[in-house]
């Protein structure tokens, strides 16, 4: 879609400038342009968060660290529901637009900012590599976050490092966490055997 646009935008530019008859350094600047979009629609858009580290988890599936909750729409595109935590500190915006991948958002009860984003993949089997296709184009995700979905432990440790907390669960799951200096990231990746041991859950929290 983005992708579509960017191209539309470009046929606009050379029909204005046929029509308008441009100078050299008007033709310069829309063969930059065109280039550009060959460029992206060849190769796709370059990557803006290699997300090697934790800190660069200041932005999971398009919401950058800070984003108030009015701005979610923009964000992640209508939510579906949603509800107040027991003690109204936080109120959790549902994104269920994807049947077995629901998308959640914690956001503060008094300044609206977003906490958590957690996301989880529920499908067994066949119908697991299913839900990581229909929520990534239902939420137009980058392939920055979308590679750690699906991915087995050793592989996410390789990326990452050494993580902060690594336990395995008695029912069926290992949990691996990776917090930041001072606590203003953290992210725990869950991943279930009745999965095959891939990352199926991420949970994502900042801190203020």
């Amino acid at each position: 879609m983005k992708n579509w646009i960017l191209l539309s935008s470009a046929l606009i530019a050379i029909v204005v400038f046929s029509c308008a008859g441009g100078s050299n350094e008007d033709a310069e600047d829309l063969q930059n342009l065109v280039d550009g979009i060959n460029q992206i629609t060849d190769d796709g858009p370059a990557s803006t968060c290699e997300k090697t580290t934790v800190d660069q988890w200041d932005n999971f599936l398009g919401v950058p660290y800070g984003t108030n909750e009015t701005d979610l729409d923009r964000r992640l595109g209508k939510f579906t529901g949603g509800e107040w935590i027991a003690d109204s500190s936080a109120f959790v915006y549902e994104f269920k637009r994807v049947k077995r991948a629901p998308v959640s958002v914690w956001v503060n009860g008094k300044t609206g900012k977003v906490e958590t984003i957690f996301i989880e993949i529920l499908g067994l089997n066949e119908f697991f590599e299913q839900d990581l296709k229909d929520v990534e184009e239902e939420f137009d995700i980058q392939e920055c976050d979308m590679r750690f979905l699906g991915i087995q432990a050793e592989e996410l440790i390789k990326i990452m490092g050494k993580p902060s907390k690594d336990v395995t669960s008695e029912e069926g799951y290992r949990s691996i966490f990776y917090d930041s200096t001072g606590l203003k990231i953290s992210v725990n990746f869950k991943f279930y055997d009745s999965q095959g041991g891939r990352c199926s859950s991420i949970s994502l929290n900042w801190f203020y």
